[in-house]
């Protein structure tokens, strides 16, 4: 009997220990589920408002200068700085202090501390936000890939670059929380406000669905801020218009949330085409950024350090033609060693002594395989596609055209050869069939591109609008401007997939009235258009089917006056813009 009991007793033991390590298991299970899910800090949009912070790039900036100081023992010319993916670490607090802005009201918003100014003009702006890319998270390197390292020798030694004051001209921030129209009263658990990036007061508030509101005339940098239900749908924007001047013409930027890193492809630097990076850090603490540079032969040599310090809650604008000295296209990619900063850049071109357009460059998508420049403009005058590519591999661009029809590959521009860590650029304009649409690219290397477009008309000054690469869109995209006065609007949808797909659009006035609306039937790797108009500000939102490729934006263009003003507003997807919710246990559950 006692030889029979031991396989019995071997036999619970062995039971109770798998019971135990099954419970065990469960444990596990259930604690990551519940475990708070906090993404990379590589992985964070750049261009986005949702649950983030976002910086709506106008007006002035006042920085002090200084000039680049060469790293002890290094080569003076060449350029140690590392690819945008780079770990963030903690920075330090310092402080800065501005002056805000004087605003006025818009219906369908709650105006704190500033008087109403009735009959005020009301110009609209532009979008805000962006969705996660597809294929390819902003700032990660990519697998299979290799993108270009920190010069040898260890990290860069961080000294200022030159800095300019950006004088510029002011222009109006609009935001909108773009869910559906809320008909009940006033909500207590969200808003959205815009108040000065440097510290103060909100002066714009909206805080129920479906509404907007205008802050006119802002003249430097604006913070958007957005909490509770409003958070997931807020957008924002900033819209200038005028007649005279440097930056005669219409320009637009989205908001921007703050990131670790960001490419803007579609910059210059000469004298006749020049550029400020304008860098705000909308957080408590300081950041410092890293710059590299791709120009037509390669990475461009940065006399000194690149490093760039930016104080808490201020920005600094770097000019580069102090910077850099590279005829042809030019792609910076920013990366915060500290910190995090949004980007922006002020582009203006001249021609001799007379202006030739101005508008601001946005980040656009982390390079890929695959990406999509959506709401190129039909409008007469030069489409320059610029391409980058940041590896350390020679690699072959395919270029294609999403037209009304479907694909084409535009004449002259089917493909593009780029060296390593390069850019190069080809002409679009007699490729495009005059009609606005989405250029795809396809490489076997990762990159990233904008087409920048020249507006033409007879007796009239030109002006320049950049597009940049856009992700797909995530259930909705949303443009904070669809009207603008004195300007046509131009809705522009295009579709990178193989099957047609169906979308819905929706144009509101600032009061969280539909203006108009209807069904988009895009066909495979295919693009539509629709006219736009509003007897005021309005803005679009566009409804996507899950796992769509669908990109797009809206192109403003002046018809009449002696400026032949030109911009673009990239469709964005504020719901995807923030991290995840975090799912919190309660201690007291299950007692």
């Amino acid at each position: 009997m006692a030889r029979a009991s031991r396989p019995v007793g071997a036999l619970r033991r062995g039971l109770t220990v798998a019971l135990v390590l099954l419970v065990l298991a469960g444990v596990v299970v259930a604690g990551a589920l519940l475990r708070p899910q906090q993404p990379d800090a590589r992985e964070v949009v750049t261009v986005a408002a949702g649950q983030a912070d976002a910086v709506c790039t106008v007006g002035s900036v006042t920085t002090e200068g200084a000039t680049p100081t060469p790293t002890p023992g290094a080569d003076p010319t060449a350029a140690a700085t590392p690819v945008p993916g780079s770990p963030a670490t903690p920075a330090s607090p310092t402080a800065s202090a501005t002056a805000p802005q004087t605003p006025v009201p818009t219906p369908g918003a709650t105006q704190t501390g500033v008087p109403t100014t009735p009959g005020s003009p009301d110009a609209s702006s532009t979008p805000g936000a962006t969705s996660p890319t597809s294929g390819a998270t902003p700032g990660a390197t990519l697998p299979g890939t290799t993108l270009p390292s920190a010069t040898p020798g260890g990290a860069p030694t961080v000294a200022p670059l030159p800095s300019s004051t950006a004088e510029a001209t002011s222009g109006d921030v609009v935001v909108v929380a773009s869910g559906p129209t809320d008909t009940g009263t006033t909500g207590t658990d969200g808003r959205a406000t815009l108040a000065p990036l440097t510290g103060g007061q909100a002066t714009v508030t909206v805080d129920r669905q479906g509404r907007g509101a205008t802050l006119q005339r802002a003249g430097s940098p604006v913070l958007l801020q957005a909490e509770g239900s409003i958070a997931p749908t807020a957008v924002g924007a900033v819209l200038s218009a005028t007649s005279d001047g440097p930056e005669a013409g219409l320009a637009a930027a989205p908001c921007l949330v703050a990131s670790t890193s960001a490419w803007l492809p579609g910059i210059a630097s000469g004298s006749d085409d020049r550029t400020e990076l304008v860098i705000s850090n909308p957080d408590d603490a300081g950041a410092t950024v890293d710059l590299t540079f791709y120009g037509r032969n390669g990475r461009v040599p940065v006399p000194g350090s690149p490093g760039v310090d930016v104080p808490a809650r201020s920005s600094r604008s770097v000019s580069l033609s102090a910077l850099v000295d590279a005829d042809g296209p030019l792609t910076v990619a920013v990366s915060a060693t500290e910190g995090r900063v949004a980007v922006a850049a002020r582009r203006i071109r001249t021609d001799g002594d007379k202006p030739a357009g101005a508008d601001w460059v946005v980040p656009a998508a982390a390079p890929a395989k695959q990406v999509v420049v959506p709401a190129v403009p039909g409008d007469e005058g030069a489409r320059e596609l610029v391409v980058t590519n940041p590896t350390e591999l020679r690699t072959t661009v395919n270029v294609s055209v999403l037209g009304l029809q479907g694909p084409f590959a535009p004449a002259g521009a089917e493909t593009l050869d780029l060296a390593p860590q390069s850019s190069g650029t080809v002409q679009l304009a007699d490729g495009l069939a005059g009609t606005g649409s989405g250029v795809a690219l396809t490489s076997e290397q990762p990159v990233t591109a904008a087409v920048v477009s020249t507006s033409s008309r007879s007796d009239a000054q030109p002006d320049v609008a950049v597009q940049p690469a856009s992700p797909a869109l995530v259930r909705t995209g949303v443009a904070a401007v669809a009207t603008a006065r004195d300007a046509d609007s131009e809705l522009v949808l295009s579709n990178a997939a193989t099957s047609d797909v169906s979308v819905r659009f929706s144009v509101r006035s600032l009061d969280g009235v539909e203006l108009r609306g209807g069904d988009i039937l895009l066909a495979a790797q295919g693009s539509a258009t629709r006219r736009l108009s509003a007897p005021g500000s309005s803005y679009v939102v566009v409804t996507v089917p899950d796992g769509s490729s669908v990109t797009g934006g809206v192109d403003l263009t002046e018809p009449d006056g002696d400026v032949a003003g030109l911009a673009s507003v990239p469709l964005v997807s504020p719901d995807t813009s923030g991290p995840p919710p975090v799912v919190e246990q309660d201690p007291g559950a299950g007692r």
